[in-house]
């Protein structure tokens, strides 16, 4: 994927940011998000490189990984603004949410607010009793969550753009979750 900048990070810096935000952090950063911050590490690279560091080798290493960690830092903090800030605002964006499901064939109705997702056959078990339902909801001091639609659930950050034109990336990365390809995000 490209950057904001325009520019398209390398495998590398890529596969070692999404490595880091699964091992490192407590949240699930989407796909533009995981690119901005790639972009960020290749750029300190490359900036390592003209000022005659050897960067030979650099994948895997701890200070990549340390880098990386500052850049998805970095980056989630600019994606955190704007967001709702009323519940009003939050309940009108679940129901764009449940508008964009529906344009995917995905049939859902939002509850007061959060967007549950329906289960699939790989969905993983999550939940205290029965297996229980993915629910997209909406916190108006950090973003996107992903809970279990059950009560007092935990909770997953989703890392993204919080208004309308972030909401794509963030369905592409709950449907993942979704459908088992993050295994049980709440173990």
């Amino acid at each position: 994927m490209t950057t904001e900048s325009g520019t398209t990070p390398t495998a590398g810096a890529r596969r070692t940011v999404e490595e880091v935000d699964r091992r490192y952090r407590s949240t699930l950063a989407t796909a533009p998000v995981l690119d901005a911050a790639a972009g960020l590490l290749d750029a300190w690279w490359n900036t390592a490189t003209e000022h005659g560091t050897d960067m030979t080798g650099y994948q895997g290493g701890e200070w990549a990984d340390r880098l990386a960690v500052i850049a998805l830092e970095m980056v989630t903090r600019q994606v955190r603004e704007p967001r709702p800030s009323t519940p009003e605002e939050a309940t009108a964006l679940l129901d764009a949410v449940v508008a964009r499901l529906g344009e995917r064939g995905i049939t859902t109705a939002r509850d007061v607010l959060y967007v549950p997702l329906p289960r699939t056959e790989s969905t993983p078990a999550w939940g205290a009793f029965t297996p229980q339902r993915l629910a997209i909801t909406l916190n108006i001091a950090s973003g996107w969550d992903l809970v279990i639609d059950q009560p007092r659930s935990p909770v997953v950050e989703l890392v993204g753009r919080c208004d309308e034109s972030g909401i794509d990336t963030v369905l592409d990365l709950a449907i993942a979750v979704n459908t088992g390809a993050y295994g049980n995000v709440f173990a």
